[in-house]
């Protein structure tokens, strides 16, 4: 940016900035094609409401442009607190699409404004946009959960009141982040407890935030106060975990204590013993999922996260090896010629009805040398294609949940078919091995397909019905 352009949007200057574009009409123009940063980044941070609203008379499209971090005019702006300045941006277009504008973080407006406790800022983004309030961002943080996060006591308590004049789903007070914390989690989890302390002095009116969300004058009902986070611990074991660490007199936080036994908060240690329990149940398919799950539900998030990093390469090593063999392949006939076109019939029944599928393979051109000795090549198949799908029957249970988890899906099924069609081509004829290694992947292949179509159909059905009803 010109430096003279920079220093008039830092103070307003005026005279400046008709001069400048006097000299370069089309300077502006070229703000919104190449550069990083335009005016009104600088004249929204600097809180300058007539030079924005001049740069917006003559370029409105500057509004929508983000800088290096990813901040739009409207970030700096809401974070700032010049309520003039957030103001003249919304005038400027569709505010479903300005308040909904992301950083690299993928915070919207709202979530600067709530962070820096800028309060009307809040009430006019809120009310420009009332759906930025359910928005999240990279860590998957809702305004609300960023305001308890940040100790921001009186944008926790509007935040809390919009949602209820607005009638939306208490659900959203027990969404959780990335690591699994609601927003009780998070006012334990910080000082946001004796936060009735350190604004008796200046507000009297306020109360701590543990006491908006579960206390007897509580804003809105509907919070879990045994919500488990990804680490097993409920706002009850955050609380022991407070007070054992601080050190503090626990007659200070007396108050919040009582709190959380009036709703019946309970410690992890006495709810996870239900997760462990499934249905008795004699399938022996059954009771092997009912261990899977039990498994998974009962590991930290951290635990999955490294599970998911070590089944990954195991499953690469392993399709890798299992179509590179020891010992390469063949490029030459049985002959010791050149002739790749030379085939054979297959030897055994099973063989001979893949041949009728496929078609009949070279009868060396292709296939691995350790194929020669046929019970050593198949011990090694056998246990590559076991460590294959085993570690990708694991990445499909751990992806559970994830979004596009269909498409994950889609995925699996392509890989474990390529792999067995590449097996199909450099492998012996031998029907010990078609049993071991092909039976199994066609076991899990038909799986995920099912689930596959099923979700597919199930939301091709949804989306219809969504249609038709509006």
């Amino acid at each position: 940016m010109d430096h003279r352009l920079f220093d008039a949007a830092r103070s307003g200057d005026m005279t400046t900035l008709q001069l400048i574009l006097q000299e370069d009409p089309l300077l502006l123009e070229r703000f919104s094609m190449s550069s990083l940063e335009n005016p009104l980044h600088v004249s929204a941070f600097s809180g300058q409401v007539v030079f924005t609203e001049e740069i917006l008379r003559r370029k409105q499209d500057l509004a929508l442009e983000p800088n290096q971090q990813g901040f739009t005019p409207l970030h700096i702006a809401s974070a700032s607190g010049t309520i003039e300045v957030v103001r003249a941006l919304l005038r400027v277009g569709p505010n479903h699409v300005l308040c909904r504008l992301k950083d690299k973080d993928g915070s919207i407006p709202l979530h600067c404004a709530v962070q820096r406790g800028r309060i009307e800022v809040v009430k006019e983004l809120v009310s420009s946009f009332p759906e930025s309030l359910k928005e999240l961002n990279a860590s998957f943080e809702t305004p609300l959960h960023v305001a308890v996060k940040n100790n921001q006591v009186e944008a926790t308590k509007l935040l809390l009141e919009e949602i209820k004049k607005r009638d939306m789903s208490p659900e959203i007070l027990n969404m959780e982040n990335r690591e699994g914390n609601t927003i009780l989690h998070l006012a334990t989890l910080g000082k946001q407890l004796q936060a009735s302390f350190f604004f008796f002095f200046t507000h009297h009116l306020h109360t701590s935030i543990v006491e908006m969300l579960i206390g007897d004058d509580a804003i809105l009902r509907g919070v879990n106060v045994n919500r488990q986070n990804r680490n097993w611990l409920t706002p009850k074991d955050i609380l022991d975990v407070v007070i054992e660490t601080e050190g503090g007199s626990v007659s200070e936080l007396y108050r919040v204590i009582q709190i959380f036994q009036t709703v019946s908060a309970k410690n992890a240690r006495s709810e996870r013993p239900r997760l462990k329990h499934n249905q008795p149940t004699r399938n022996p398919f059954r009771m092997i999922k009912n261990h899977i799950n039990a498994e998974i539900n009962n590991s930290t998030n951290e635990q999955r996260e490294t599970l998911m990093i070590v089944a990954t390469l195991i499953a690469t090593l392993t399709f890798t090896g299992g179509l590179q063999p020891p010992g390469a392949f063949k490029s030459e006939d049985a002959n010791g010629g050149s002739n790749a076109t030379n085939t054979t019939r297959a030897t055994t029944s099973l063989g001979r009805t893949l041949d009728n599928i496929f078609g009949q393979r070279n009868s060396t051109a292709g296939q691995a040398i350790m194929a020669d000795r046929r019970v050593h090549f198949t011990l090694y198949s056998a246990f590559n294609a076991i460590g294959f799908l085993v570690s990708v029957a694991m990445i499909s249970q751990l992806t559970k949940g994830f979004p596009l988890r269909n498409w994950m899906r889609l995925c699996i099924i392509s890989a474990v078919s390529a792999y067995c069609l590449a097996i199909v081509y450099i492998a012996p004829d031998e029907d010990v091995f078609w049993v071991v290694v092909l039976s199994v992947s066609l076991l899990l292949v038909l799986r995920e397909l099912y689930f596959f179509i099923k979700s597919l159909y199930n939301g091709i059905k949804d989306a219809t019905s969504e249609t038709s009803s509006s």
